[in-house]
């Protein structure tokens, strides 16, 4: 017969066991951020996405970026997805756009975490990827910091092969000094629409990926932007054009010279490459020269076919063409299968010479002069590879950066993305000014708020993004107030036109006017497009790092060119109050630091050690 004491020592043990088992249980839910029956509930507001009564096609409480964001579902519009059965979800397009969720009270030192399901049916066929930021606020800090999260995969939905799946978007921070209050957003590393649903947050989620923050102590020695010095970069550069390369394609929805002759338009291309190297040649100036494939052409005898000649059914009077005609032609219906001889409106090639002599350099424009944002990544692969052959006839790289024809950026897909930067583009400009895809918004007159390049969303450290301002004789006055705005947020600014619109002495003195302002200046770095991209790549791949301290006080750093071009003139800053500085050991003379910062030299993967002294 069993003991009384055994039964009761087997009861104890067997509710600690269950103990533990209910402990563990909520343990690893928590951790993945899953609910407790009974215990945690779901923190985010409005979970559910009940639309707003004030603003119309949105969640109440949620906020977003621009247009591009709205409700979509069978029991909104009987379109679009669903996928935990309340009829709705949220669309989120744009490269430039965003969804934040209401605010949410939080405590300091508490980990919090998000899960929700994405999906995407870009008209690409592209898979896609988004992110989270948590943005923490106190009630004296609106913005007190920020943590963000690696990118994450976002399954694409085709007709002829729905996933069985949504792809989960998942991550979790914790909770800063001062924090009372979080909102989080989710941004997208394409134009492919994303659809989210089942959104959540609760605490926990030690388990899921931690989003990171920016250091919040930074160190007293810095990196200055640019290179001996300056304040600002500006690069000059043009669209490039024969008849082919686009002109004959024109698109009235953005092109103020469409309804003109395509080959006067393409005589003025060729005539303004010998008008805008006398421009620059006093000042010793290089610019950029955005070409597409038939400027490298000294004729078409052999009848190529580009690309395999395709037709480009989106081209139509819907989407700004002024007809429908090229939306039924091949895109190369029209090349004369002459000489530059017998046809210099259609091939450029005799002046590819003369612009390599002066110093100046080609990047693409693309081969065709297509919308980049309504083709796949096939054919992109097929226009990088024809800019590239081409280019490579006449003695020219391959192309590192594009300047959007028509600033057609808009609807890329991230597939098309990963093209460019398989095929090496490291830098963009043109890119659209339409809200949800607009990197650089305007104000009231036209200037860039932030003239800064910035990395490409989920290309962070591959592809730079920088801005542009159209200069023509009626806007050279408000580009000498960019290039002074980005000389006081010590930015980038990129000048363009194309080379037909600086033949006439009107043009070319307004032009004069903005090349001299800048290569006089001595805080403006004037630089190609692609020089200026590079270093700032360069730039970021320098690392500075605290040593420990010195003799007397002295605090010293290792400073590390991990990448692979020399930086010459890189210049470092020093905090106030400093009283000596070293170099390796080195003492420098005042002269050379007294006014804040210095110059060094430092070759791609060296590494020096410098050492300040506050004064005593």
């Amino acid at each position: 017969m069993v003991s009384r004491r055994l039964l009761i020592g087997a009861t104890i043990l067997s509710l600690l066991v269950g103990v533990l088992g209910i402990a563990l249980f909520a343990q690893q839910r928590t951790a993945q951020c899953m609910g407790l029956p009974l215990l945690s509930g779901d923190l985010l507001p409005n979970a559910a996405l009940v639309p707003s009564d004030d603003a119309p096609g949105m969640p109440a409480g949620w906020q977003r970026g621009t247009n591009g964001v709205e409700l979509r579902g069978p029991a909104i519009d009987g379109e679009g997805f669903d996928v935990d059965g309340d009829g709705r979800a949220l669309q989120l397009l744009g490269v430039a756009n965003y969804v934040e969720t209401p605010p949410i009270d939080v405590r300091p030192g508490t980990t919090y975490c998000f899960t929700g399901l994405t999906l995407t049916d870009s008209p690409l066929r592209s898979p896609t990827r988004s992110r989270l930021v948590f943005n923490w606020q106190s009630t004296y800090a609106p913005e007190l910091v920020t943590a963000t999260t690696l990118w994450q995969p976002v399954q694409l939905w085709t007709p002829e092969a729905p996933p069985r799946d949504w792809s989960p978007l998942r991550a979790a921070a914790t909770a800063p000094e001062g924090a009372t209050r979080l909102t989080i957003r989710i941004e997208p590393a394409s134009d492919d629409r994303i659809y989210l649903d089942a959104m959540q947050v609760r605490q926990g989620g030690a388990a899921l990926e931690q989003a990171s923050s920016a250091p919040t102590n930074p160190l007293p020695l810095t990196l200055g932007p640019w290179p001996d010095r300056r304040n600002v970069a500006v690069s000059f550069t043009f669209d490039w054009e024969t008849a082919m390369g686009g002109l004959v394609h024109s698109r009235s929805a953005d092109d103020p010279r469409a309804d003109e002759d395509y080959l006067l338009r393409a005589r003025r291309m060729r005539a303004g490459v010998a008008t805008t190297i006398a421009l620059f040649a006093p000042y010793n100036v290089q610019a950029t020269y955005f070409a597409t494939g038939y400027n490298f052409l000294a004729g078409n005898l052999e009848r190529r076919q580009f690309l395999g000649d395709p037709t480009f059914t989106w081209a139509t009077a819907a989407n700004g063409w002024r007809t429908d005609r090229w939306a039924g032609t091949p895109w190369f219906a029209d090349d004369p299968f002459g000489t530059l001889q017998s046809h210099p409106e259609w091939y450029f090639a005799d002046v590819i010479g003369p612009l390599r002599a002066n110093g100046h350099t080609i990047q693409s424009h693309t081969f065709s002069h297509f919308f980049g944002g309504y083709v796949d990544a096939a054919v992109w692969q097929a226009d990088l590879d024809a800019w590239n052959g081409v280019a490579a006839a006449q003695g020219i790289a391959a192309a590192t950066a594009i300047a959007f024809p028509w600033s057609s950026s808009s609807g890329m897909s991230d597939t098309n993305w990963d093209t460019l930067e398989a095929a090496g583009i490291t830098a963009i400009t043109r890119l659209s000014d339409q809200g949800q895809y607009n990197l650089f918004p305007s104000d009231a007159d036209g200037l860039v708020i932030a003239p800064h390049c910035r990395w490409f969303p989920g290309r962070e450290g591959r592809i730079l993004a920088c801005p542009d301002f159209y200069l023509t004789e009626r806007s050279a006055d408000r580009a000498l107030q960019q290039i002074d705005r980005a000389v006081a947020q010590e930015g980038m600014i990129d000048l363009w036109a194309h080379t037909e619109e600086v033949i006439t002495p009107e043009q070319i003195a307004a032009w004069a006017g903005v090349v001299r302002y800048a290569a006089e200046n001595p805080a403006i770095w004037v630089a190609p497009f692609e020089t200026v991209a590079d270093w700032q790549r360069a730039l970021a791949q320098v690392e500075i790092q605290a040593t420990g301290g010195g003799a007397d006080n002295g605090q010293s750093f290792s400073i590390t060119n991990a990448g692979v071009q020399d930086l010459l003139g890189l210049t470092l800053r020093i905090p106030a109050g400093t009283n000596r500085v070293a170099v390796n050991g080195d003492l420098l003379d005042n002269a050379t630091w007294s006014a804040g910062d210095f110059v060094i030299d430092l070759a791609a993967g060296r590494m020096l050690e410098v050492t300040l002294w506050p004064a005593p």
